[in-house]
């Protein structure tokens, strides 16, 4: 693993604004319980974790879930977190979502059993943790086909389906690693940009034809949750140094999916989002401010009077 010091918050900035570490606000589980009720949604990654965070907070806005996990044990527990909820079915699929066949097979099993995707929830991912001397290509290759390539699978599985019905939710796992570069973070950064690029691009599809209100997607950092994709993938010792920057719990990635997949912050539909900020006040601000000055979107800065036109 690379230098611990590359964590270093001094190195990125510090927000003067406060961060929210746990759910506030709009997006406590009593606002946002029957926000989504009757939906179809679709969590990738809902074994353990975050992903599972997820799909509880979506059980609690009254969606319908399909589990998906390699590890089919794993969700069992998710299962059964999902159904305390009055009225919610959850189905378990072990899916691989690197295999072509396997996506579109699960996915058509769930529209069968549960019926048309309404939301999708793309948080399945893996880190490797290494400097690109210490990796293999393959290594490198895996993180993308599991990160990138299985994003896409999905949301070409629901994609077609939610344009006809002019209706649907996509919400993608990003990660602070979209934005920023970090050695030993090769595979992972680069998969984690690729996803943020594909949901700014996905939405102007979205508006090109007219249907922005109606199909909406957006791509978050959850925080800073501390978990096995963390500790899998250091040593004790940059674990020591590191604990303290992971302050947040995963209900706060897992609410303001629920709240996003409710449709109650267009104004962000196509962006990244950093669910420690306030949701309700980035929304505030309104579209036509976040597109003006190209906020809550990759970009790349050149010096004053360069320009990237076309």
């Amino acid at each position: 693993m690379a230098d611990p010091e590359q964590y270093n918050p001094t190195r990125f900035g510090i927000s003067t604004l406060p961060l929210n570490h746990e759910p506030y606000g709009p997006i406590l589980p009593e606002r946002l319980a029957g926000a989504n009720k009757g939906k179809v949604a679709v969590v990738t990654g809902a074994g353990r974790g975050i992903g599972r965070a997820i799909s509880i907070a979506l059980a609690n806005s009254g969606a319908n879930l399909a589990l998906l996990d390699i590890l089919v044990d794993e969700l069992e527990d998710t299962k059964r977190a999902c159904e305390k909820y009055d009225g919610v079915r959850a189905e378990v699929y072990q899916c691989d979502i690197t295999s072509v066949e396997t996506v579109r097979r699960t996915f058509a099993s769930i529209a069968g059993t549960l019926g048309p995707v309404d939301i999708l929830v793309n948080n399945a991912g893996i880190a490797v943790g290494r400097l690109a001397f210490d990796e293999t290509f393959e290594g490198f290759w895996k993180a993308i086909e599991v990160n990138f390539k299985g994003t896409m699978l999905c949301v070409y599985e629901v994609l077609r389906g939610m344009k006809e019905r002019k209706s649907g939710c996509i919400v993608n796992m990003a990660s602070r690693a979209a934005t920023v570069d970090m050695a030993g973070g090769l595979s992972y950064n680069s998969s984690k940009a690729a996803v943020a690029r594909a949901t700014h691009s996905l939405q102007e599809e979205f508006e090109q034809a007219g249907l922005g209100e109606q199909l909406h997607t957006y791509c978050l950092h959850p925080g800073g949750v501390w978990g096995k994709m963390v500790t899998e993938n250091t040593t004790p010792e940059v674990q020591a140094q590191i604990r303290s920057i992971f302050k947040d719990v995963p209900e706060l990635c897992a609410n303001t999916v629920a709240y996003l997949a409710a449709g109650r912050a267009k104004a962000l539909r196509g962006c990244y989002f950093d669910c420690r900020q306030d949701v309700e006040r980035v929304c505030s601000f309104g579209r036509e401010t976040l597109d003006k000055y190209e906020l809550y979107k990759l970009g790349v800065m050149f010096l004053p009077g360069y320009q990237n036109e076309p």
